[in-house]
């Protein structure tokens, strides 16, 4: 269990708790808040919600600026160069991530092209054991077997330092 302010934000079941992905077409995104009652809303996003958005999507660079305007918004900068500002103001937590998953998340398309495997080394011919494509090498055709399956021959015979050499005279 992590230990510091507010450990449950840093445990694995916390983290991948969040369904929001963004689109691939998202590079960065920049969060501006202040201090005042109208940005409460993004306060309680950023720290709620943005680890869970972090941990889903490891490629995007997320920033957070605090007293840099005097509204508080979010910056989705995509990767042709556009730019979509979302305004936040007066907005509670969970509108806020409704808002930002409308804007930027994935659709459920995208997000079945860029599912990973549960186990990606079942596809790689070279991953044996218990999450690759066959248990043992011995199981491909051509390879010598198993010796559990299997004795070899070398193994019954006596070592060369072991065996009795006949004096010569």
């Amino acid at each position: 269990m992590p230990s510091g302010r507010f450990p449950f934000r840093r445990t694995y079941e916390f983290l991948s708790a969040g369904n929001l992905v963004l689109k691939s077409s998202v590079k960065t995104v920049l969060l501006n808040y202040t201090h005042r009652k109208n940005s409460l809303g993004l306060r309680n996003f950023i720290f709620k919600d943005v680890p869970q958005i972090q941990f889903k999507n490891r490629t995007v660079q997320i920033m957070t600026l605090r007293n840099q305007s005097d509204i508080p918004l979010i910056n989705v900068f995509l990767g042709d160069g556009r730019k979509i500002t979302i305004d936040v103001e007066s907005k509670t937590g969970p509108e806020i991530l409704g808002i930002f998953g409308k804007v930027a998340g994935a659709t459920e398309l995208e997000r079945k092209d860029r599912a990973m495997p549960k186990y990606p080394g079942r596809f790689n011919p070279a991953n044996f054991g218990k999450y690759g494509h066959c248990y043992c090498i011995c199981e491909k055709p051509g390879q010598f077997p198993c010796p559990s399956r299997v004795p070899h021959p070398e193994a019954k015979k006596p070592k060369f330092w072991q065996q009795k050499t006949e004096a010569t005279g």
